[in-house]
């Protein structure tokens, strides 16, 4: 009789722990996907656009409505090359994905982002050109 009581608790405990694992596992792999999906706007963009030292190059003349000439695409802090911006700070109206009208691309004309963030002087340049 206690043989019966020991096997049936070690069945017990054998299924538990089984179920335990599958549960340990299915959330791992959860956690996985979630890790290898886009967090923000910016890596969502990219994914497509590509990767964001060469956006920046491709860009390289854009225009201000000022007339200053680079690249509205640079880390924040330029010098650190930490941070990319969100893509919809100025692209303001992104497009659907996937994209299947180009007509429907609002292109980005101005950098306010940039002035209201930093570039508080309106201008493009250097924080040391000024401080």
């Amino acid at each position: 009789m206690q043989g019966r009581i020991t096997l049936r608790l070690f069945v017990v405990i054998q299924a538990l722990l089984l179920g335990a694992f599958a549960l340990l596992e299915a959330a791992a792999s959860q956690d996985d996907a979630q890790k290898a999906e886009p967090k923000t706007v910016a890596q969502k963009c990219l994914v497509c656009h590509g990767d964001y030292d060469k956006l920046a190059e491709k860009t390289a003349a854009f225009k201000t409505s000022k007339g200053e000439t680079g690249t509205p695409h640079r880390y924040v802090p330029h010098e650190d090359k930490k941070d990319i911006p969100e893509c919809t700070e100025c692209h303001l109206i992104p497009h659907s994905i996937p994209l299947t009208d180009k007509s429907e691309v609002v292109k980005a004309g101005n950098v306010d982002w940039c002035y209201s963030s930093c570039h508080h002087a309106s201008t493009l340049q250097p924080c040391k050109a000024c401080h």
